[in-house]
């Protein structure tokens, strides 16, 4: 992939002072060795927004949102990182260049998949145009779209075939591996043949607008299967592709809103009748990728789900995804059990627009749609159990505890009850494939005694002191920090430790997998205030995190020697040694490190 030199990246971030850019956006006062000024992320009354410019790092108390310079124009500009970078080197004068590339042989299969998806789309699209299409053409005519509509969708069909895109596609144009991973043939004894037969398809596109999947709606066969999509590819993850932004971007910014509707043929309907600012979920439910994808163009979204059970359901879970990535959702009440299609073909687009604009707060939509009986006790508790498990996930306290507040005027519940019955609630543990911000969250709300000792270290690590500073580097490594992401922190922090140098924040931030951490250092930055006797304070800290390492290390021995006992394993005198020589090291710990003293 195409990128920014780190050294233009580093002349950027230096020469971008943050409480410059930050002023921009926010009104800043000076207090003690930090400004403060009211969130722009979001709603408060009285300042937990800080600017640190010694360490050119910003951080909310309130939201937890925080980083560097980089940081804080992808949050406030709703852009990504290299688009951030851009803007800074417009402000600071400093020409961006990108340099680098992906793999060739992975750039060439992704540019022949894209290549394939858009010669179908050409070919589905002239079969709908010809005479095989007619049948389907006059269906969608009788659905309520026009020609113009069909051609802006790119909507097609194929024929119930096994080698209709096969035979037109000039599959020699392509290697196996792109056929194979496209997703839009499968493997047969006797070679390839089409996924999709007998359907009216719709091409899925990303966000720029390019063909990266295919729906297939059945049409004249008895396939059980209403709807087929592709399978994800090498340039298709449904977890993050929204049906139709790219028509939808900019009446999204305008309007400063947006509708989600669950079915193609919603939105194209829906677009048809001028309402434009809508987008779809695509083969999925809504996910935590979809709602950052949406936060970057507004906060404000409406959940326009089919009015059945099932569409009331979804409409509720993917409400609390929303919350839980920092959207503000409304849920709109559909007649009966019609879908946004069929409503705004029979009545027209001002009563559906009207619905949107009384969209109801998720809280009082599932209160008016929880199928059972608040009066009675079990259902009383299932509804609120549904409702905490939503809101526990929520980063923002000040959101949370609005809706707390709001489930209690619901419920007649005290909101005492209400915080001691989410406290309650088990905590998520991290994925091992991705920690995200509200898991990360959890180490500055709630650290063990092992994440405040670890935490000290990383702060520890940004003071220019030269015994604390040999002690770290000497004695620390990535092993003692239990949790992945002060693992991760500690990692980019050795090398420069080892080079004598005291390590940058703003540096450290740019090198980290994402916001989330980020905003994880800057708030333990920001947060601790280190003072006094500062290799004491270290070397607490470290003696806090060898204890647990060769207590944990015993601890396991002694399982190990049960089994031995039991006739398995490395013979128990071995292990009573190694046991021995484990405590001998705890009993001299308190001692390990007192020539750094001297």
């Amino acid at each position: 992939m195409a990128r920014i030199p780190e050294q233009t990246i580093d002349r950027i971030r230096e020469a971008a002072d943050v409480l410059d850019v930050v002023s921009d956006y926010v009104q800043m006062k000076r207090k003690g060795r930090n400004y403060f000024g009211l969130c722009p992320f979001h709603q408060e009354k009285s300042p937990s927004f800080s600017v640190n410019q010694d360490r050119q790092i910003f951080h909310c108390f309130g939201c937890s949102r925080g980083g560097n310079v980089f940081s804080f124009i992808m949050e406030i500009e709703r852009v990504d990182f290299v688009e951030a970078v851009k803007r800074l080197g417009e402000k600071t004068g400093i020409e961006v260049e990108l340099s680098g590339a992906v793999d060739p042989k992975r750039k060439a299969l992704v540019q022949q998949i894209m290549d394939l998806y858009e010669r179908a789309t050409s070919i589905f699209a002239k079969t709908l145009a010809g005479q095989e299409g007619s049948s389907a053409r006059s269906y969608l005519h009788d659905r309520g779209f026009t020609d113009d509509t069909i051609e802006l969708f790119r909507i097609g069909y194929v024929p119930d075939r096994w080698d209709h895109l096969l035979k037109l596609a000039g599959t020699k144009d392509f290697s196996n591996e792109a056929l194979n991973q496209s997703g839009l043939f499968m493997a047969g004894q006797k070679g390839p043949y089409d996924r999709f037969r007998g359907r009216i398809m719709f091409p899925i596109a990303n966000a720029s607008g390019r063909t990266v999947a295919m729906a297939g709606r059945v049409f004249g066969t008895d396939d059980a299967a209403k709807y087929m999509n592709s399978p994800e590819s090498p340039i298709y993850h449904k977890g993050e592709v929204l049906y139709g932004l790219s028509h939808a971007r900019q009446a999204i910014r305008e309007k400063e809103q947006t509708i989600i509707v669950e079915g193609y043929l919603d939105l194209i309907q829906l677009h048809q009748a001028g309402i434009t600012h809508v987008v779809a979920v695509s083969g999925t439910a809504l996910t935590e990728r979809h709602a950052r994808e949406l936060r970057k163009l507004t906060p404000n979204v409406f959940l326009a789900y089919d009015g059945d059970a099932a569409g009331i359901q979804a409409a509720v879970r993917a409400g609390y995804t929303l919350l839980q990535g920092g959207l503000d959702p409304r849920i709109v009440a559909l007649p009966g059990d019609t879908d946004p299609d069929d409503w705004v073909k029979q009545a027209g687009p001002s009563p559906f627009l009207a619905a949107v604009q009384g969209g109801s707060p998720l809280l009082d939509f599932q209160r008016k749609h929880f199928s059972g009986d608040l009066r009675q006790t079990g259902d009383m508790r299932r509804f609120l159990d549904e409702a905490l498990r939503g809101l526990a996930p929520i980063a923002d306290p000040l959101v949370k505890e609005l809706h707390l507040k709001r489930l209690a005027e619901l419920t007649g519940v005290s909101e005492a009850h209400l915080h001691r019955s989410i406290e309650a609630l088990p905590k998520i543990a991290p994925r091992q494939s991705e920690t995200g911000p509200d898991e990360l969250k959890v180490i500055l709300v709630e650290p063990t005694r092992s994440h405040k000792a670890q935490m000290t270290l990383i702060r520890l690590a940004f003071q220019d002191h030269i015994e604390v500073l040999n002690l770290l580097v000497d004695e620390v490594t990535p092993e003692l920090f239990t949790h992945a992401a002060l693992k991760r922190i500690w990692e980019l922090l050795g090398p420069t430790l080892a080079d004598a140098t005291i390590p940058e924040v703003g540096q450290v931030m740019t090198r980290l997998p994402d916001q989330a951490h980020q905003q994880l250092l800057s708030g333990m930055v920001m947060a601790g205030d280190e003072s006094g006797d500062l290799l004491s304070l270290a070397i607490d800290c470290l003696t806090a995190l060898y204890r647990d390492s060769l207590q944990s290390r015993i601890e396991e021995r002694r399982l190990d020697l049960r089994a031995a006992e039991q006739g398995a394993g490395v013979p128990s005198q071995d292990i009573l040694k190694e046991v021995a020589a484990l405590r001998q090291s705890l009993t001299e710990l308190s001692h390990q490190f007192d020539k750094y003293r001297a």
